[in-house]
């Protein structure tokens, strides 16, 4: 008896003993809560207060900001530039000339697409007309007696119109598909194909305006055996990369052009046949008895 309590600690030593270990534990917890709330970047990282998070958020904006504005007068520069003829672009004369006949041809296209339209209006207009003329002889026919002799000529033109106007459902049908196929073709597929353009053009004057830089850098070594410091080797690979990004989009516009003319031979082929097949047949019968 004398023996346990004398192994167990007294309430003064087990409270000294927890002070303690609670001292500890505190000195030797690590400041990660802390590093949690106000590290920058990672739970190890420095430690940042709310102002100077904000100063390094304000100069990685500027920063941003900065390279936007050089970028943005660089290709300025060298579309002013060429504008003024100071500067020669780079040119593939062959390329430069399908992409001037794909912008013609948008044009003849939506004309045609106009055109159509107006004609398709009309005509639907006269269907009405036609429609309300074989109703009026009708009506007039119903009232006229039957011993009438203007009762037979009346059934005869009421139906007459009755039935030009139902043909000319079935062309008016065939024109409104050449509209729908006409206007798919103008501006959905030509106008992917002018997107395609203007990536291609948008690459052309980032590679131009960085082989300007490059040019000038080459003549200035040519003047000297000094090393490239490293904003020279910055210009090498900014104009390394642009090159290479304007030799894919060419390739890629070349490629979407020998599409494009496959594809628009054959639409508006077929189309144009099928239109002038539905044209004739309206307009062509008994085409011997309009000349009496």
């Amino acid at each position: 008896m004398l023996t346990s309590v004398s192994n167990s600690e007294s309430p003064s030593a087990l409270y000294t003993n927890l002070n303690k270990k609670t001292t500890n534990d505190l000195t030797s917890s690590p400041s990660s809560y802390v590093s949690l709330l106000d590290s920058y970047d990672t739970p190890d990282g420095s430690v940042l207060s709310i102002p100077q998070r904000a100063t390094l958020n304000w100069s990685q904006t500027l920063n941003t900001l900065r390279q936007w504005s050089t970028r943005t007068l660089k290709y300025t520069r060298q579309l002013f530039q060429e504008r003024m003829g100071h500067v020669i672009p780079t040119q593939d004369i062959e390329l430069e000339q399908n992409i001037q006949l794909v912008r013609e041809t948008k044009q003849h296209y939506e004309h045609i697409l106009k055109e159509a339209r107006q004609m398709s209006i009309y005509f639907a207009g006269l269907l009405q007309t036609q429609r309300s003329l074989g109703e009026c002889f009708s009506e007039l026919q119903q009232i006229s007696s039957s011993s009438d002799d203007l009762v037979d000529q009346l059934v005869r033109n009421s139906e007459c119109q009755k039935v030009i106007a139902l043909n000319g459902e079935t062309l008016l049908n065939s024109m409104n598909i050449f509209i729908d196929k006409l206007h798919t073709l103008t501006n959905k597929t030509i106008e992917d194909t002018l997107s395609t353009i203007k990536v291609y053009e948008n690459a052309r004057t980032k590679y131009d305006a960085h082989r300007y830089d490059y040019e000038v850098l080459l003549a200035r070594n040519n003047q000297s055996d000094d090393r490239l410091s490293s904003a020279d080797q910055h210009i090498q690979q900014q104009y390394e990369h642009f090159k290479q990004s304007y030799e894919k989009s060419k390739s890629d516009l070349t490629i979407k052009l020998k599409l494009l003319d496959e594809n628009r031979i054959q639409v508006m082929k077929q189309q144009l046949i099928n239109f002038h097949n539905a044209i004739g047949a309206y307009f062509s019968v008994n085409r011997q008895q309009l000349n009496l």
